[in-house]
């Protein structure tokens, strides 16, 4: 169908598109493997981006946990190589766990997530993949003391999350974002927490630029790890940040563009309210623990970061300093319906679970909303 179809207008040339990094890598998770109610496409892809360098920087250090991998992934002389143990937080349809599983045959996966629907689709994926005995998928929030004492029984290697962030205006719970709280970071900060109790070796997580990007950056900073990798993709808004956008432009710790040039890069029929970038970050263990203040740090150079998009627009993104390795994207309307038709093919192909683009909650969301 998209073959019949043709742009409406040339692309910006700013930032490269988003959808091609899905080729090739998500070919695996076409139809029939299943999605759950929740899921959004644009911020799950960035997640196997951060995952898979997760992957990469665990490759690269000198030794991996005790009786583990030595380096170039050969396996101790002395002990038989301990597989990766990965774990992923509000894993969904747990397709990013999958992936790592997909890149590292040894590995095992655990997946957790709130949503009761979740760990039925994911059991079911890993079946249809043929990693069922590699991967278990429980229900449990992040937000219960019970998820540490579960991941508290064997070192992490790899700590996956992807959670909802996008604010709740106080009085207005909805369940496509429930528990993101009043500036959108509580699972966020939950997760830098679990980290720096349970010191896994890498941490891949997905934030975003309203839900207190900079206090998100600290918190992981302050949990002692250091910012690997920073992906970052423009995006316009949905249903549901364009409702709460009044409450979002009174938060000091969101930023967003109005600015009629970067509405019209994200969608050139006008129908854009404004944009707001997605990002993922891969941290790995720090030396020492950096303080926000210090002009070295990853909350500093985030900090510009947003406050540059927030005045400049999509310019801001393209080579901003930063003390890690950096890349960025452009998902315009068009580029969006291109990657949904990629994961979703045609509506036969759909989740039983629920529709494509987390539209089985009270609210529904158009397909820009990340959770």
């Amino acid at each position: 169908m998209l073959t019949l179809l043709q742009r409406p207008a040339p692309p910006s040339d700013v930032l490269p598109l988003f959808s091609p990094e899905a080729e090739g890598r998500l070919e695996r998770f076409l139809p029939p493997f299943q999605f759950t109610s929740f899921f959004s496409p644009e911020d799950t892809l960035l997640c196997v981006l951060a995952a898979e360098r997760a992957l990469q920087a665990l490759s690269n250090t000198e030794t991996h946990r005790p009786g583990g991998r030595q380096p170039g992934g050969t396996a101790s002389r002395s002990a038989p190589a301990a597989p990766l143990r990965i774990v992923e937080l509000t894993a969904g349809s747990g397709l990013v766990g999958l992936r790592l599983l997909d890149l590292d045959p040894g590995a095992r996966l655990l997946g957790v997530d709130v949503d009761p629907a979740a760990p039925p689709v994911a059991e079911r994926n890993a079946r249809a993949l043929g990693v069922a005995e590699r991967a278990r998928f429980t229900q449990l929030s992040v937000l219960d003391p019970e998820c540490e004492t579960l991941l508290a029984g064997a070192p992490i290697d790899v700590l996956i999350c992807n959670p909802p962030y996008i604010p709740e205006p106080p009085g207005m719970p909805l369940a496509v974002e429930a528990g993101s709280g009043a500036d959108g970071a509580a699972h966020l900060r939950r997760v830098a927490e679990l980290a720096g109790r349970l010191r896994p070796r890498t941490v891949a997580l997905s934030w975003c630029s309203v839900g207190d990007p900079v206090g998100v950056t600290e918190a992981m900073e302050r949990a002692g790890y250091r910012l690997d990798a920073l992906y970052a993709v423009a995006i316009a808004d949905g249903e549901y940040s364009g409702m709460v956008q009044p409450y979002l432009e009174t938060l000091s710790t969101a930023f967003l563009d109005r600015a009629p040039a970067t509405r019209h890069a994200m969608a050139a029929d006008g129908a854009a309210r404004f944009a707001y970038v997605l990002l993922a970050g891969v941290w790995v263990v720090g030396d020492e623990v950096r303080e926000a203040s210090d002009a070295g740090s990853a909350a500093a150079a985030v900090d510009g970061l947003m406050r540059g998009f927030a005045r400049e627009g999509l310019e801001a993104l393209r080579e901003p300093a930063m003390p890690c390795e950096y890349r960025a994207w452009l998902l315009d309307r068009w580029d969006e319906i291109v990657l949904r038709a990629m994961l979703h093919g045609p509506a036969s192909g759909r989740s039983a679970a629920g529709d494509d683009a987390r539209d089985a909650s009270p609210v529904a969301r158009q397909p820009t909303e990340p959770t």
